[in-house]
Protein backbone atom coordinates (compact mmCIF):
# COMPACT_ATOMS: atom_id res chain seq x y z
CA UNK A 1 0.00 0.00 0.00
CA UNK A 2 3.09 2.25 -0.07
CA UNK A 3 2.87 3.28 3.59
CA UNK A 4 5.98 4.03 5.60
CA UNK A 5 6.75 2.25 8.87
CA UNK A 6 9.84 3.08 10.92
CA UNK A 7 11.57 0.46 13.07
CA UNK A 8 14.53 1.42 15.23
CA UNK A 9 17.40 -1.08 15.29
CA UNK A 10 19.08 -1.77 18.65
CA UNK A 11 22.83 -1.16 18.72
CA UNK A 12 25.10 -1.71 21.72
CA UNK A 13 22.30 -2.23 24.23
CA UNK A 14 23.37 -4.03 27.39
CA UNK A 15 21.79 -7.43 28.00
CA UNK A 16 21.12 -8.79 31.50
CA UNK A 17 24.38 -10.75 31.32
CA UNK A 18 26.38 -7.63 30.36
CA UNK A 19 26.96 -8.57 26.72
CA UNK A 20 26.21 -6.24 23.81
CA UNK A 21 22.82 -6.71 22.17
CA UNK A 22 22.94 -5.78 18.47
CA UNK A 23 20.46 -6.10 15.63
CA UNK A 24 21.33 -6.20 11.91
CA UNK A 25 18.99 -5.20 9.11
CA UNK A 26 18.16 -7.80 6.46
CA UNK A 27 16.50 -5.36 4.05
CA UNK A 28 17.73 -2.39 2.06
CA UNK A 29 16.14 0.80 0.80
CA UNK A 30 13.79 -0.05 -2.06
CA UNK A 31 13.16 -3.69 -1.03
CA UNK A 32 9.55 -4.77 -1.19
CA UNK A 33 8.54 -6.69 1.90
CA UNK A 34 5.40 -8.51 2.87
CA UNK A 35 3.75 -9.39 6.13
CA UNK A 36 5.79 -12.10 7.88
CA UNK A 37 9.12 -11.23 6.19
CA UNK A 38 12.11 -10.85 8.50
CA UNK A 39 13.55 -7.35 8.42
CA UNK A 40 16.28 -7.70 11.10
CA UNK A 41 18.39 -10.31 12.86
CA UNK A 42 19.39 -10.21 16.49
CA UNK A 43 21.61 -12.33 18.70
CA UNK A 44 21.30 -16.07 17.98
CA UNK A 45 19.49 -15.36 14.70
CA UNK A 46 20.68 -15.91 11.14
CA UNK A 47 18.28 -14.80 8.37
CA UNK A 48 15.31 -15.33 10.65
CA UNK A 49 16.35 -18.79 11.84
CA UNK A 50 17.59 -19.79 15.25
CA UNK A 51 21.40 -20.03 15.26
CA UNK A 52 22.41 -21.44 18.61
CA UNK A 53 26.15 -21.71 18.24
CA UNK A 54 29.01 -23.83 17.00
CA UNK A 55 30.49 -27.17 17.96
CA UNK A 56 34.21 -26.76 18.63
CA UNK A 57 36.65 -29.45 19.64
CA UNK A 58 37.97 -28.68 23.11
CA UNK A 59 39.93 -30.45 25.81
CA UNK A 60 39.01 -30.09 29.48
CA UNK A 61 41.58 -30.26 32.21
CA UNK A 62 41.90 -29.15 35.81
CA UNK A 63 43.89 -26.02 36.43
CA UNK A 64 45.82 -25.83 39.69
CA UNK A 65 43.27 -27.99 41.48
CA UNK A 66 40.19 -26.13 40.27
CA UNK A 67 37.78 -28.09 38.11
CA UNK A 68 34.96 -25.74 37.18
CA UNK A 69 34.79 -24.20 33.69
CA UNK A 70 38.46 -24.90 32.97
CA UNK A 71 38.23 -25.44 29.21
CA UNK A 72 41.22 -25.08 26.94
CA UNK A 73 40.37 -24.39 23.30
CA UNK A 74 42.45 -26.65 21.10
CA UNK A 75 41.93 -24.88 17.76
CA UNK A 76 44.20 -21.93 17.00
CA UNK A 77 41.80 -20.90 14.20
CA UNK A 78 39.04 -20.19 16.73
CA UNK A 79 41.33 -17.74 18.49
CA UNK A 80 42.73 -16.10 15.32
CA UNK A 81 39.28 -15.61 13.78
CA UNK A 82 37.69 -14.37 17.04
CA UNK A 83 34.97 -17.01 16.73
CA UNK A 84 34.03 -16.77 20.41
CA UNK A 85 34.91 -13.13 21.03
CA UNK A 86 32.12 -11.12 22.62
CA UNK A 87 31.62 -7.48 23.51
CA UNK A 88 30.71 -6.74 27.13
CA UNK A 89 29.16 -3.51 28.36
CA UNK A 90 29.63 -2.25 31.91
CA UNK A 91 27.69 0.54 33.59
CA UNK A 92 29.18 2.80 36.25
CA UNK A 93 27.35 5.42 38.33
CA UNK A 94 28.47 8.33 40.44
CA UNK A 95 26.24 10.46 42.66
CA UNK A 96 26.86 13.68 44.52
CA UNK A 97 25.44 14.09 48.00
CA UNK A 98 25.15 16.84 50.56
CA UNK A 99 27.45 15.93 53.44
CA UNK A 100 27.67 17.49 56.91
CA UNK A 101 30.73 19.41 55.72
CA UNK A 102 29.15 20.64 52.48
CA UNK A 103 28.07 19.29 49.09
CA UNK A 104 30.17 16.92 47.00
CA UNK A 105 31.08 18.37 43.62
CA UNK A 106 31.71 16.92 40.16
CA UNK A 107 34.70 18.79 38.81
CA UNK A 108 37.87 18.65 36.78
CA UNK A 109 39.74 20.41 39.62
CA UNK A 110 40.92 17.42 41.66
CA UNK A 111 43.70 17.87 44.24
CA UNK A 112 46.99 16.02 43.70
CA UNK A 113 45.97 14.71 40.25
CA UNK A 114 48.17 15.53 37.27
CA UNK A 115 46.96 16.95 33.97
CA UNK A 116 47.75 13.65 32.23
CA UNK A 117 45.13 11.86 34.36
CA UNK A 118 42.56 14.53 33.40
CA UNK A 119 43.20 14.50 29.63
CA UNK A 120 39.98 12.64 28.72
CA UNK A 121 37.67 14.57 31.08
CA UNK A 122 35.52 17.39 29.72
CA UNK A 123 35.40 20.82 31.38
CA UNK A 124 32.83 19.56 33.92
CA UNK A 125 34.93 16.56 34.98
CA UNK A 126 33.09 13.78 33.10
CA UNK A 127 34.83 11.34 30.73
CA UNK A 128 34.33 12.02 27.02
CA UNK A 129 32.62 9.51 24.73
CA UNK A 130 35.16 7.52 22.72
CA UNK A 131 37.90 7.73 25.35
CA UNK A 132 39.98 4.58 25.79
CA UNK A 133 40.19 3.82 29.51
CA UNK A 134 42.11 1.35 31.63
CA UNK A 135 42.23 0.32 35.27
CA UNK A 136 42.48 3.34 37.60
CA UNK A 137 41.52 6.00 35.03
CA UNK A 138 39.07 8.68 36.21
CA UNK A 139 35.55 8.38 34.76
CA UNK A 140 33.93 11.13 36.86
CA UNK A 141 36.03 13.67 38.76
CA UNK A 142 34.50 14.25 42.18
CA UNK A 143 35.63 15.96 45.37
CA UNK A 144 34.18 15.70 48.87
CA UNK A 145 34.73 18.34 51.61
CA UNK A 146 37.23 17.37 54.33
CA UNK A 147 36.75 18.14 58.00
CA UNK A 148 39.56 19.57 60.12
CA UNK A 149 40.13 16.13 61.67
CA UNK A 150 40.65 14.63 58.16
CA UNK A 151 43.48 17.07 57.44
CA UNK A 152 47.09 16.02 58.01
CA UNK A 153 49.30 18.10 60.32
CA UNK A 154 50.96 19.73 57.29
CA UNK A 155 47.58 20.58 55.73
CA UNK A 156 46.35 22.11 59.02
CA UNK A 157 49.53 24.22 59.23
CA UNK A 158 49.16 25.43 55.62
CA UNK A 159 45.50 26.16 56.25
CA UNK A 160 46.36 28.17 59.37
CA UNK A 161 49.02 30.16 57.48
CA UNK A 162 47.28 30.74 54.14
CA UNK A 163 43.61 30.19 54.98
CA UNK A 164 43.32 28.02 51.86
CA UNK A 165 39.74 26.80 52.05
CA UNK A 166 39.60 25.76 48.38
CA UNK A 167 41.83 22.72 48.98
CA UNK A 168 39.82 21.34 51.93
CA UNK A 169 38.53 18.56 49.71
CA UNK A 170 39.52 14.97 49.08
CA UNK A 171 39.46 13.05 45.80
CA UNK A 172 36.43 10.72 45.65
CA UNK A 173 36.43 10.33 41.86
CA UNK A 174 34.80 7.36 40.12
CA UNK A 175 37.58 5.29 38.57
CA UNK A 176 37.78 2.24 36.29
CA UNK A 177 37.86 -0.78 38.66
CA UNK A 178 40.58 -3.43 38.89
CA UNK A 179 40.82 -5.53 35.75
CA UNK A 180 38.74 -3.12 33.68
CA UNK A 181 39.54 -1.46 30.38
CA UNK A 182 37.61 -0.45 27.29
CA UNK A 183 36.11 2.41 25.32
CA UNK A 184 33.44 4.80 26.64
CA UNK A 185 30.30 4.28 24.50
CA UNK A 186 27.83 6.63 26.21
CA UNK A 187 27.44 9.10 29.06
CA UNK A 188 24.12 9.96 30.70
CA UNK A 189 23.70 12.83 33.16
CA UNK A 190 20.66 12.98 35.42
CA UNK A 191 19.73 15.89 37.70
CA UNK A 192 17.02 16.30 40.29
Amino acid sequence: DGSLDVYHIQKFRRSNSGTAYNQRTLVRVGDVIEKGDFIADGPSMEKGEMALGQNPIVAYMTWEGYNFEDAVIMSERLVKEDVYTSVHLEEFESETRDTKLGPEEITREIPNVGEDALRDLDETGIIRIGAEVKEGDILVGKVTPKGEKDLSAEERLLHAIFGDKSREVRDTSLRVPHGGDGVVRDVKIFTR
